[in-house]
């Protein structure tokens, strides 16, 4: 079959945790995916999308145009929203694409499937090449995320977050990678040190705080002083000029005994008044990047006392000390009956007692990502190393963002002890999965193959590898291409 390679608006989607919530609830899944397919086939219909591939619960498709692309990417999202809701990933990129039969490949496939899992569920992500062609379009918005390096790709790819009709945005530090701009944040299991923090780590930013410009504009900005904190010295300088100018002219109104309108200084109080309303409304942000230069993306450390030496004892049972705090649970959840039943055990060491009624918890409230945490502390505890690994990727994978309890908490430690912890932190929390072993003499059996062959086997590796596709889909799709080349 003739393969037809052409430029293209590659969109990969996948639904958030769908393996998770099969092994949970089947009949809510079939569910979900059903709606999923109903809105993505009527979607891609209006906004002239080619549907490629479905894999597992995720599919790749094509579209001529990439402003078609990513406003059906948003009006998908908006029908997702709707109960049942579908929590689904889009990545976006331009490029090359190679098509031949129901099979595809191409860097261009490879850059989409790439960008999505880094995505916020419920978003669309873009490449840069995307954005620059819907920049100009008023009803579409994106925000820069920075320029990262992905896996196996050779070149950096600037992402942005499309803002339109409310889509999601990560939240400063919530993304799976790390822009190239940012260095990772200090573990608080490194060794302590002296050191005080006054804003961000480089030098190049300011340390100026909105609260105290606010509170400077309301009690002293008659006088211009916010101005000059916030580095507005001419505009500090008006205001300071203006403030004598009007009090003159107020006293010189006044003195006649004629004048009987508002005092004109009061004018000046009024917009400096409404200054610090909108100064205590900007989001800190914004802030940081009006007035102290930090570029967008870069995530600002928060300031903080100085550290002692020494180090802080953790909360421990009364048995072995494996314990993760409640206190990462919100409240709601905290109070339930079953919650606290669980709770109660995996204090007193009761962990396969813990484990049922976490497990019972998760039919009803199966993205939760604090019970998904706790579940992986109990499957840790008891050396089930691949259930533990599976809660915990479901866990960030719904939106677990203490990161640090991954490295620090004392349940976790047999997981961390694996050589397969530091290949599933660098695979974004994602278990990798294992390539079948080639059969012997794959290659040496046929007497010419087509090169495209084994670039169309080893993306089927690459979406295996990530988890988007399973062991068995991989075999139907390798034994399909190679069937092909027979012909």
């Amino acid at each position: 079959m003739e393969a037809t390679r052409k430029l293209a608006s590659i969109m990969f989607t996948d639904i958030v945790g769908y393996s998770t919530l099969m092994q949970i609830d089947e009949r809510r899944a079939t569910e979900i995916r059903t709606r999923h397919k109903q809105i993505f086939q009527e979607a891609h219909k209006k906004f002239g999308g080619k549907i490629v591939q479905y894999f597992g619960d995720g599919t790749l498709s094509i579209f001529d145009s990439n402003v078609n692309a990513v406003e059906c990417a948003v009006e998908m999202q908006i029908e997702f929203r709707k109960e049942p809701e579908v929590p689904l990933r889009i990545g976006i990129h331009s490029g090359d694409i190679t098509i031949q039969g129901d099979d595809a490949f191409g860097t261009g496939l490879n850059i989409a499937a790439r960008i999505e899992p880094v995505c916020e569920p419920g978003g669309v992500f873009i490449s840069g090449r995307v954005y620059d062609d819907i920049k100009n379009h008023s009803w579409l918005h994106a925000v820069s995320l920075g320029a990262f390096r992905l896996k196996n790709i050779f070149e950096p790819v600037s992402i942005y977050a499309v803002t339109s009709k409310g889509l999601s945005v990560p939240d400063e530090g919530r993304m799976p990678i790390r822009p190239m701009n940012v260095e990772p944040p200090r573990r608080r299991y490194d060794p302590p040190v002296d050191e005080e923090f006054v804003g961000d780590e480089s030098p190049d930013y300011g340390t100026k705080n909105k609260g105290v410009a606010g509170l400077l504009a309301l009690f002293f900005g008659v006088f211009g002083v916010h101005r000059f904190y916030l580095g507005k010295r001419r505009q500090g300088v008006l205001y300071f000029v203006g403030f004598f100018v009007l009090l003159g002219l107020t006293i010189s109104l006044y003195s006649d005994g004629h004048y009987d309108g508002p005092p004109p200084i009061m004018f000046l109080g009024l917009l400096a008044f409404i200054d610090s309303i909108l100064l205590f409304a900007m989001p800190k942000r914004e802030f940081d990047r009006k007035y102290n230069q930090v570029p967008a993306g870069v995530r600002r450390k928060q300031p903080i006392r100085k550290k002692s030496t020494a180090r802080q004892p953790r909360r421990q049972t009364a048995t072995q000390g494996n314990f993760a705090p409640p206190e990462m649970m919100p409240k709601s959840d905290r109070s339930s009956s079953l919650l606290k039943s669980a709770f109660r055990k995996y204090k007193k060491g009761d962990y396969t007692g813990a484990m049922k009624d976490f497990e019972d918890s998760l039919e009803k409230d199966y993205d939760n990502p604090s019970v998904h945490f706790m579940l992986a502390c109990c499957h840790s505890i008891m050396k089930a190393s691949d259930k533990s690994f599976f809660h915990l990727s479901s866990a960030v994978d719904y939106g677990f963002q203490q990161f640090e309890e991954i490295y620090e908490n004392e349940a976790l430690g047999y997981l961390r002890s694996l050589p397969e912890f530091d290949i599933f932190v660098q695979n974004d929390y994602k278990m990798v999965a294992k390539l079948p072993k080639p059969e012997e003499g794959l290659l040496e059996s046929k007497p010419y193959y087509d090169t495209s062959v084994l670039d169309k086997i080893s993306d089927l590796g690459e979406l295996m590898e990530r988890g988007v596709i399973s062991r068995q889909e991989f075999d139907q799709q390798k034994e399909k291409i190679l069937n092909r080349n027979e012909l």
